[in-house]
């Protein structure tokens, strides 16, 4: 049910001109960026400061171990993170988290409880045919309602929420003679389509490689071992070979296997030839 690994998270511009956030020091003002990138969906991550330091901000050698106690401190007394206890740990919430991500498609479940009087916001895949949301979408529409549905295709199966405006920019997608069969395909969601416009130009040859490198670790949470990496190698030549695939669809294609728990290079091939049509050669 869970993801692999939070995905990249963008950091608030608002903070900016943010008046608790210019009275940091220079440490916690360092600090809060990194927690913020490595939260979980409901803006979570454990309290222990040693836990932290590894976890967030190991190879920053100017804030150190000792350093992270008084700069969480410092971050609760500036009403920008709470500090509680769990039956599991210590915890910290960001309390800005839904302010800033109410355009999220996805919430996972946090590992901890939420903090009294506090309110999760979930839509998550609880398996390949289920999706699960509570008090969803985040502007309070549905308020205290938990909602079970089966998931049919189109835009539930590709992570999309209905009536959600374009995306921002168009992508590449298989041939009109291959989407109704790539629909009937289980676990395999939809390629992402354009709006219409003057389509991405597709990567390719060592372009593409860098791109399926690049993401892995966002993914699966993890460098890739020599054998991924050969696979990622034949990969590329593949795709490149079909023509090549957007960033768009390579992302997407990712985030397709981590919605399923399918977090191989061979899932994320399935679902690249799926949505450019490519016949997949499979062992005999």
């Amino acid at each position: 049910m869970r993801r692999a690994v939070a995905r990249g998270r963008m950091f608030p511009q608002s903070y900016s001109t943010d008046r608790r956030y210019g009275r940091l020091s220079l440490k916690a003002i360092g600090l809060f960026p990194l927690m913020w990138s490595n939260a979980d969906d409901q803006g979570r991550l454990c309290g222990d400061p040693e836990e932290i330091k590894y976890a967030v901000c190991p190879n920053i050698d100017h804030i150190t171990k000792q350093d992270i106690p008084t700069l969480l401190k410092e971050l609760q007394e500036n009403n920008l993170i709470l500090l509680y206890n769990t039956p599991k740990s210590a915890a910290i919430q960001l309390l800005d988290w839904w302010d800033a991500n109410q355009k999220m498609q996805w919430a996972w479940p946090s590992e901890y409880s939420a903090p009294e009087g506090w309110q999760d916001h979930l839509r998550y895949k609880k398996d390949s045919k289920t999706v699960v949301t509570q008090d969803w979408p985040v502007s309070g529409e549905r308020s205290g309602e938990t909602i079970v549905s089966a998931q049919v295709s189109g835009d539930e199966a590709s992570g999309e929420r209905s009536g959600e405006k374009p995306r921002d920019f168009p992508l590449t997608t298989p041939s009109e003679k291959h989407k109704s069969k790539l629909r009937k395909r289980r676990g395999r969601g939809n390629s992402p389509e354009g709006s219409g416009e003057k389509p991405a130009p597709s990567l390719t040859g060592q372009t593409l490689l860098d791109y399926l490198v690049k993401v892995f670790p966002h993914a699966f949470g993890k460098e890739p071992d020599s054998r991924e990496i050969a696979q990622l190698r034949d990969l590329g030549i593949e795709i490149s070979a079909a023509g090549g695939a957007t960033a768009k669809q390579v992302y997407e294609a990712y985030k397709e296997a981590c919605d399923h728990a399918k977090f191989s290079v061979s899932y994320v091939r399935a679902v690249l030839l799926d949505w450019l049509g490519v016949e997949r050669i499979r062992a005999p």
